[in-house]
């Protein structure tokens, strides 16, 4: 016998001991929201990104369903994976399940006397270090019985992470554009796109850099990835039309690694300048870019469905009192 297909893995051990599969009170919301991932994505993979579980996982929890429904729900030889007409017909009772359970959860927590939640939310690394503590420290001091869970991605995953409900908000840049037109979202503040380079660098007689003088070096970017991907987003932004002529040397996640190639006299350096408040700059120079695209807009997303719920609320009131961090201007609340 041949063994799993790459694209669902051998599944986990878990308990498939006879049911009445007409018992709905036999099913997992967890089944449940792995078979919706699967449907929506078309594949175990894909799925696995949106529910941060293995794939061995999600497998499990299909194999489960199914069985405790009696019926297959996806047909495993189509690619993408698709939906069986059992499946098809069950995908709508699931959300609408997965719906009425979330509103009844939300019901349940909404009055703020004995607040007491669990909340999530979706960062990247400069907000979580330098502004979200701050908020942290206002939502505990006034809720002590609440829970923080963090989920750290890019600007991609983030939005999915709002979109599937595996964080309650998100902090994210306004640009890359959101394919999810639906959400909500407050912009808090703008920050410049800046040039970092070694002091001893030509450009730093220069107390602003064009396009021009960028276009001359290598360039090293943030963050990692392909063009369709998003990588290297605000440096292309930055440039503009001319990002097809730049010499983009290396794009990485992580603002230390940036700073250490710049040391390193492999390029100069093109990030936003909340990041650089996260690492050592000694050495180093920083100049504005003339460019009128050369800062972007930070805001925090939620879902519209969720608007109302207490733990959005209590989070949106601490996020307007705490402070905000260092090198950015203020943009008044939507």
């Amino acid at each position: 016998m041949s063994g799993p297909s790459a694209e669902e893995p051998a599944v986990e051990n878990i308990d498939l001991a006879p049911r009445d599969p007409r018992d709905a009170m036999s099913l997992q919301t967890a089944w449940l929201r792995s078979f919706l991932a699967v449907a929506d994505k078309g594949g175990f993979g894909a799925a696995t990104l949106v529910l941060h579980l293995s794939q061995s996982r999600v497998s499990a929890h299909i194999a489960a369903l199914e069985h405790a429904l009696g019926v297959t729900l996806f047909d495993r030889k189509a690619r993408p994976i698709c939906t069986t007409e059992a499946g098809e017909l069950f995908r709508g009772h699931a959300l609408n399940a997965l719906l009425e359970l979330q509103r009844g959860v939300e019901a349940a927590r909404s009055t703020l006397d004995n607040f007491v939640a669990h909340v999530k939310i979706g960062s990247y690394p400069s907000v979580s270090s330098t502004y979200l503590p701050s908020i942290l420290r206002t939502l505990t001091a006034k809720y002590p019985g609440i829970t923080i869970e963090l989920h750290e991605g890019t600007a991609s995953t983030l939005e999915e992470m709002v979109v599937s409900g595996a964080v309650d908000l998100a902090f994210r840049p306004l640009l890359p554009k959101m394919h999810e037109t639906t959400l909500c979202h407050r912009t808090i503040w703008r920050e410049n796109i800046v040039a970092v380079m070694r002091e001893q660098d030509l450009l730093t007689r220069k107390t602003s850099l064009s396009v021009a003088d960028i276009l001359e070096r290598p360039l090293i970017g943030n963050p990692a990835g392909s063009e369709e991907e998003g990588g290297g987003f605000d440096l292309r932004n930055t440039l503009g039309e001319n990002a097809a002529r730049a010499d983009i040397a290396y794009l990485t996640d992580q603002p230390t690694t940036l700073v250490a190639l710049v040391r390193s006299a492999f390029g100069i350096g093109i990030i936003n300048r909340l990041a650089l408040e996260t690492t050592s700059t000694e050495g180093l120079a920083t100049r504005i870019i003339d460019s009128p695209a050369a800062h972007r807009e930070v805001a925090l997303f939620w879902a519209r469905r969720r608007s109302d719920a207490a733990v959005v609320q209590a989070f949106l009131d601490a996020q307007q009192q705490a402070p905000l961090p260092p090198g950015v201007q203020p943009i008044d609340s939507q």
